[in-house]
Formats: structure tokens, sequence, C-alpha cells
């Protein structure tokens, strides 16, 4: 199906999220910080991005700035534990294209890559 990459600090969500990424049949590949994930984005091609916005070295803010720099960047799925109104608005008006909680259940996990990863 899709070429999904996983950018967040916390190997525990990378190898959750990962799993149940791959379980719907996508390849995964995951990072583990905003510059590892602008590194690879930049020579490979991906169909999503799932994105972590606390970080170190880089927040997912700043990955988000730094992506509308980059050509046809991949759709952006923002996972985060920040459930704040400002902080979703904020990540949309930079370009991501869903902002869902961290703790995401597979079936809406599903629905939102149906809706957001091209076949």
């Amino acid at each position: 199906m899709g070429k999904i990459i996983i950018a967040d600090d916390s190997s525990f969500q990378r190898k959750i999220l990962g799993d149940m990424i791959t379980s719907l049949g996508h390849e995964v590949t995951a990072v583990d910080s905003g510059r590892a994930l602008l590194d690879r984005v930049i020579v490979e091609s991906f169909d999503c991005i799932c994105l972590d916005l606390l970080m170190p070295e880089m927040t997912g803010i700043e990955v988000l700035e730094k992506l509308q720099n980059i050509k046809n960047p991949p759709p952006v799925i923002v996972i985060s534990a920040d459930i704040q109104m400002r902080k979703k608005e904020q990540c949309l008006a930079l370009g991501a294209k869903a902002f869902v909680n961290k703790y995401i259940e597979k079936a809406s996990l599903e629905n939102v890559f149906n809706e957001h990863i091209k076949s």
C-alpha cells in the first residue's frame, strides 16, 4: 500500500505505531528525530509522514516549517498527546493534513490514511 515514515523520539511509541501501520499493510520506516526525518524525506520518497510534536533537537512544528521548503512533501499526520486547539490549528496552518491523538486506535488511523494517502 503506502510507504510511511514515523518520527517520534520514543522508541516505545515508534514500535506501537509502526506495528499498527504495518498491520494495515503499509511499509514503515521509523526515525527518532525531526532532523533524521528531514534527512530521509529529502533523499527518499514517502507516501505519508507520521509526526510527533515534542522531540528534542527539532520539534514537530519546526519540521512542518522546514517541510514547506521541500517540493511536493508527503502529507503529514501529526500524532501527538498535545490536544490543545491552538496547537492543532498551528499544525494545520503549517500544512499538516490531520492532527490526531497519540493514542489513536487502529480503525481511526486506517481512516486517516485512507483519506490522506493516494493509492
